[in-house]
């Protein structure tokens, strides 16, 4: 039985951006593999086949799996972290500081 004096929380989002680098020649299919994920969003791309990967993930372990599977597309040569943060939900209420 739920508290009606509490709201259940909501949980937080795991945030990680990757640096993907990848064959020139494998820039588009590796753009497409990457694209179809629903956690990942590409804010950028340099035709020499580098991509800056962005990911809204449930926990760390998505962020892993998301990251290793990308390293194992046909033509990525690399997969790296660039940043990892947490933060709460968007859903969920922010308390400011007080004065």
């Amino acid at each position: 039985m739920s508290d009606p004096h509490f709201a259940p929380v909501a949980a937080p989002v795991t945030i990680a951006s990757l640096l993907v680098q990848c064959q020139p020649e494998k820039l588009a299919s590796v753009h497409r593999a990457i694209a179809a994920h629903p956690e990942a969003a590409i804010e950028g791309s340099d035709p020499a086949g580098k991509l800056i990967v962005v990911l809204e993930c449930a926990d760390d372990g998505a962020v892993s799996d998301l990251s290793h599977a990308f390293t194992r597309l046909d033509g990525v040569l690399s997969c790296n972290l660039v940043f990892h943060g947490v933060e709460p939900h968007p859903d969920e209420p922010v308390e400011e500081d007080a004065p």
